[in-house]
């Protein structure tokens, strides 16, 4: 085929939505150019260097990489999974969680060790766990394309769309520590499990006893390749090339226009940014009224604070797994934990080099400064980062004493470093996830794709992506994904 007769493909964004989506297309014909208003390509999957030291942005660990699963099958439909270094976490505890300063849980993989653990550290609750666990699996597995089953309707999901978290746990078992013990699973969505679906709970609980995986050496490797599988097949990424106006007329768009004036044309459009700016950025309605309402005024308020931790050598311990410990906070709907991650480096041996800490966090917090821009937000900022560095290192030497002397150098980033460098509205750490916005537009061309149309995570973007795809390609691609 040659250009002048191939399909073409826009995609507005150069996150990992848009990259995966790009990289789908590229792989069935499409010519496909990328704009990403930031320097930097990689939204989620950023990753930067101080001196030797890598640091990643986001997505330090990943599920679905296992065999017949999304994360894996679509990287090898891709055919980047050789390009890409990755290691699994512990076998034996890939969530340590931490619920007081005494009681840590070391939660490990696979069905039957992780409900094995539970019930030795709470024999009482035998019977509820394991009813528990057959809830959880049967729920999470309905996410069809996490599986790579077509995607089938399950009516009898209805009500766990509709009950919180908590409450479906408090069916099976009712001891409040073995409860608080879950709540790592809702740290990523920003509430409690009182504001977390049961259905999502369920999803996420699946992926995450089943497994994960880390990237070694840095998030910036899945950028690249998948930058690569669009470039190789004649399509092009373009970085500082933000999107300010789609112009549409009788109902399709005609083209978009960057803030220096270049007009881009194409096929098909793909939105793989916030939803509210494409509201504000084309000159025809995108959706529905009520669906219109709801993303205007649709709020994620959850947010952190990044402490980037440069490590002393041999000073403290690389820990292969997220580590979740309690906090105290007078914020009742913020997660009432940070976290604590080591991120694995080329040829890593029993030493950290690098640590980073997640501290939840309130967007308002930092109002005083929104209006201000990167490196020019002035002396009391930085000294608010640096109060909440030493907040966040006193919080860790609580349970791992040895930390404050191994820290060697700081870098923080707050809610309005996400802000600028993710394109996120007040910082939201998972962008607009949680809308479950319709892949097709009211504009025929435009269509939508990210964590607004499915779940954060490799896992829920690849699937978005694979959908987003399906839909304008015309087919099922699905089962080519399941055979790679």
């Amino acid at each position: 085929m040659s250009d002048n007769n191939r399909h073409t493909a826009c995609i507005i964004g150069g996150g990992m939505s848009g990259l995966f989506t790009g990289a789908l297309l590229a792989r069935n014909g499409y010519k496909v150019t990328v704009l990403e208003k930031n320097h930097i390509i990689g939204g989620g999957l950023q990753s930067f260097r101080r001196g030797d030291a890598v640091f990643n942005t986001g997505m330090q660990s990943f599920a679905g990489y296992m065999p017949n699963m999304i994360s894996l099958q679509f990287c090898k439909y891709c055919r980047v999974d050789d390009l890409l270094d990755v290691m699994p976490t512990d076998e034996n505890q890939q969530e340590i969680v931490w619920v007081d300063n005494q009681t840590n849980y070391r939660l490990p993989k696979g069905r039957e060790a992780y409900q094995s653990y539970l019930i030795k550290m709470f024999p009482q609750e035998e019977k509820g766990i394991g009813d528990l666990m057959d809830a959880v699996f049967y729920i999470g597995h309905t996410y069809d394309y996490l599986f790579l089953n077509p995607i089938r309707r399950h009516e009898e999901n209805i009500p766990y769309a509709y009950m919180n978290a908590y409450d479906f746990i408090l069916q099976y078992v009712h001891n409040e520590q073995l409860i608080s013990v879950f709540e790592y699973v809702s740290w990523t969505t920003g509430p409690s499990l009182k504001a977390m679906p049961a259905l999502e709970f369920c999803m996420m609980l699946t992926l995450y006893i089943i497994g994960s995986h880390r990237f070694v050496g840095g998030t910036k490797q899945m950028v690249d390749a998948f930058c690569h599988v669009i470039e190789k097949t004649g399509g092009k990424v373009y970085n500082e090339t933000e999107v300010c106006k789609i112009n549409v007329e009788n109902g399709r768009v005609v083209e978009l226009i960057d803030t220096n004036g270049k007009k881009w044309g194409s096929d098909v459009y793909v939105w793989a940014c916030t939803p509210k700016i494409l509201l504000d950025a084309c000159n025809a309605p995108v959706f529905r009224l009520a669906m219109t309402q709801r993303v205007r005024e649709f709020v994620n308020p959850f947010t952190m604070y990044i402490v980037f931790c440069k490590l002393k050598p041999k000073r403290f311990p690389f820990i292969n797994s997220a580590v979740y410990m309690p906090r105290p906070s007078d914020k009742s709907y913020l997660p009432q934990s940070i976290v604590l991650v080591t991120s694995p480096h080329r040829n890593q041996n029993q030493w950290a080099q690098t640590a980073e800490i997640y501290i939840p966090a309130c967007y308002e917090e930092l109002g005083k400064w929104e209006n201000t821009k990167v490196q020019d937000r002035g002396r009391f900022y930085e000294e608010h980062k640096n109060q909440v560095a030493r907040k966040a290192l006193d919080m860790v030497s609580n349970f791992y004493p040895d930390i404050t002397d191994a820290v060697m150098d700081i870098n923080v980033a707050s809610a309005l470093t996400i802000r600028d460098y993710y394109g996120n509205p007040h910082g939201a750490t998972y962008g607009q996830q949680g809308l479950y916005l319709p892949i097709k537009t009211k504009v025929a061309n435009l269509f939508m794709t990210g964590q607004a149309v499915q779940n954060q995570g490799i896992a829920g973007i690849a699937t978005a992506a694979t959908l987003t795809a399906e839909t304008i390609l015309g087919k099922s691609i699905i089962d080519e994904i399941a055979k790679a």
